[in-house]
């Protein structure tokens, strides 16, 4: 899950975490407001791919997939207050936590992993970097790359803000998984 009141930057990174645990073998959920207009292109893009045919549930459905083995990936956000659901946030024993922001608050209980990284442009160039590391070549749908590269591009104001060598190194990657800039952000 991302923060409340999504963008592309939170729904790319979420997508790319989601693409991650789907080549790991699990079955993963986006907890998203469904309903916010501003994500609408976000869903259109992916409405045509079977992947995502179930993955993305409300904060009400999400708490009800919770079991004692759920692992909650916070992105783009680490203040857990601004987060799209704080009652999961709440009820899971396990969760981790990517985001470029700096740390604000403390954390409420430890989570099992927390990569924070202000110097990076996004929580997209993050997720991107993690995607390029551990997966094999074209392992990413280009909806996916798509809504990642968005994510950067809304991130660094269309690479003009906040950018470096590894913005454009995780925009190259996306690039070489078939994004095309263009499309990116429609």
């Amino acid at each position: 899950m991302g923060h409340r009141f999504g963008d592309f930057d939170s729904f790319g990174a979420a997508v790319g975490i989601a693409r991650l645990a789907m080549l790991c073998g699990v079955r993963p959920h986006i907890v998203v407001n469904m309903q916010d207009p501003n994500l609408a292109p976000c869903f259109e893009k992916l409405e045509e791919v079977e992947d995502y045919s179930d993955v993305f549930v409300s904060a009400a459905g999400g708490m009800d997939l919770i079991r004692p083995d759920t692992l909650l990936i916070v992105v783009d956000v680490n203040n857990l207050d601004h987060v799209e659901s704080p009652e999961i946030v709440r009820s899971v024993r396990d969760m981790a936590i990517i985001d470029h922001h700096r740390k604000t608050t403390e954390f409420p209980k430890e989570p099992l992993l927390t990569y924070i990284e202000p110097s990076a442009s996004s929580a997209s160039e993050l997720v991107s970097e993690i995607l390029e590391q551990h997966m094999f070549a074209k392992s990413l749908l280009k909806e996916e790359a798509e809504l990642l590269l968005a994510g950067i591009l809304l991130d660094t104001k269309q690479f003009t803000r906040n950018t470096g060598a590894r913005t454009f190194g995780a925009a190259l990657f996306l690039r070489g998984e078939g994004a095309i800039p263009g499309e990116s952000s429609d």
